[in-house]
């Protein structure tokens, strides 16, 4: 999110020890793909492509009504600082699913996109909320 970026965040010690942004956007991002398998990061892309579960025989294209069919407890949880997936986008998305199954928990965190990544040094806070988050939800008696 810009707050991290503006806040300088990348350089506190229990993320890394990055001297400045270049070598964090090295090191934390560029890093990451090397060596990555092409073919892996092509279906990745394709997943994230023709990921509308509306799209198809069943439901026509009407996410209403494909969100609507599911009957698993659901929490949606976008980071408060995300901008690829805005709270905003998320609610209205939370809207289309049954009242009874889903509820949206907002992940408190100034890193966005990459909030809640498990292998990320510096979100302690945000993986055990995740983790809390999720023992509450598998407490919950089921819906159906």
């Amino acid at each position: 999110s810009p707050l991290f970026y503006q806040q300088e965040e990348f350089l506190r010690a229990d993320i890394g020890d990055f001297k400045d942004l270049d070598d964090f956007v090295e090191r934390g991002y560029v890093a990451g793909f090397d060596g990555a398998e092409g073919h892996d990061l092509l279906a990745m892309l394709h997943t994230w492509d023709t990921c509308d579960i509306s799209a198809n025989p069943r439901f026509e294209g009407d996410l209403k009504a494909a969100l609507g069919s599911i009957r698993a407890k659901t929490y949606l949880m976008p980071c408060e600082t995300d901008r690829y997936f805005t709270v905003e986008d998320v609610a209205r998305e939370c809207a289309l699913f049954r009242r009874d199954v889903v509820k949206m928990m907002p992940i408190p965190s100034s890193w966005g996109h990459r909030a809640g990544d498990p292998c990320r040094r510096g979100q302690q806070d945000q993986n055990s909320f995740i983790t809390q988050k999720v023992n509450e939800l598998l407490a919950e008696p089921s819906p159906v």
